[in-house]
């Protein structure tokens, strides 16, 4: 397997998202959610600046996915790529700055890579999850969070991942009982909101059961509703009843860099609790 390809979580949560994709010389972000002190501070540790990225592939445009993405793009020369509507609300009081527009389900390519599109259920204007084939490996990333439920166009789009990051966002009991306010749960609730942590294990039972043997990174918990402790038992103890199949669990931290992967190389965990 090329090791060239990797995949590593910045953060991700409701405070900020960013997952930064290398191949060899090629690197890009997808989201852009942290601060540019944040951002800049974390992209140093890996060898890079903001000017050295091929690109930033949005998947839509609430505040803790493109908080620094206007900024990147103008002062850095940074393309932003997304579908027209989400350009056209992200842009809406904003100048424009270097942007590709990419249709859903069409096909940016970049080095190595190939980036596609697909549509998902999220209170946004045109919400997307986003997979990345690395041609010469071979391998399939799945990134899926902000989901409100899980439809048959995002069963088909994951099959095959060799890496799925996907939300569990919630505990549903623990958010019903919780403090935030009735019309924030009746939202994360929604079809349109969040992935709990019994639909997003729910859906790792059937992709395993499918595909075999595979990492999985659960994403955009909440910081009040879950926690990864909570999240990764629920997933790890679902998938070996439901399916008994060898699957690789990690979590993406909310507020740090945290799960890393390559191709034919198990989850490297850093510390949770």
């Amino acid at each position: 397997m090329d090791q060239q390809f990797s995949v590593h979580a910045l953060a991700s949560g409701s405070s900020g998202n960013a997952t930064l994709v290398r191949a060899g010389r090629i690197a890009f972000l997808i989201d852009v959610g942290l601060p540019m002190r944040k951002l800049s501070a974390a992209l140093a540790k890996q060898g890079l600046t903001p000017a050295d990225l091929s690109g930033v592939v949005i998947s839509h445009e609430h505040a803790d996915h493109v908080q620094s993405a206007h900024a990147i793009s103008k002062r850095h020369n940074v393309p932003l790529i997304a579908n027209e509507k989400t350009l056209t609300a992200f842009y809406r009081r904003k100048t424009q700055t270097p942007h590709h527009i990419l249709a859903v389900g069409d096909r940016w390519t970049v080095g190595d890579l190939q980036i596609e599109t697909f549509t998902i259920p999220h209170d946004a204007i045109d919400p997307v999850g986003i997979n990345i084939l690395h041609a010469p490996s071979g391998q399939k990333v799945s990134h899926l969070t902000d989901v409100g439920h899980v439809t048959e166009t995002i069963r088909r789009a994951i099959r095959g991942a060799h890496l799925l990051v996907l939300e569990a966002n919630h505990d549903v009991h623990r958010l019903q009982g919780g403090g935030y306010p009735g019309y924030l749960k009746a939202r994360i609730l929604s079809d349109q909101g969040h992935l709990s942590n019994e639909a997003a294990g729910h859906l790792l039972c059937e992709h395993a059961l499918e595909h075999g043997p595979h990492t999985v990174w659960l994403a955009h918990l909440s910081k009040e509703n879950n926690t990864p402790k909570l999240a990764l038992g629920y997933a790890r103890a679902t998938v070996a009843v439901e399916t008994n199949c060898p699957v690789v669990f990690d979590v993406a931290k909310r507020d740090s860099p945290s799960a890393f992967w390559t191709p034919g190389q198990s989850a490297l965990q850093l510390p949770l609790f």
